[in-house]
């Protein structure tokens, strides 16, 4: 379970960072419910300076987070595409 305030909840859904999954639990976009937790356990360590930056770790993060960001576009560019074309209704 993802344990986030709720402004930071909020902000990680409007920047398309976050879902929930099948099961109704918060997820980053791309990620597994494991990788997710995982992936913010690292986040909040490292802000409070107590993450174990080994070649793992740091490999772990930034392949997480690639996979975030990557799954983020492809929605945001979605949006967009979807935007871009009028309605089957013409409305």
């Amino acid at each position: 379970m993802l344990k986030l305030q709720p402004r930071e909840r909020e902000y990680l859904f409007e920047i398309n960072a976050i879902s929930k999954d099948q099961d109704d639990s918060l997820i980053f976009v791309g990620m597994t419910k494991d990788e997710s937790v995982w992936y913010l356990d690292y986040l909040q360590a490292s802000f409070k300076g107590i993450v174990d930056r080994d070649g793992e770790n740091e490999a772990r993060y930034l392949s997480l987070h690639d996979k975030n960001e990557d799954a983020r576009r492809a929605i945001l560019a979605s949006e967009s595409l979807m935007q871009s074309f009028p309605s089957i209704d013409g409305q």
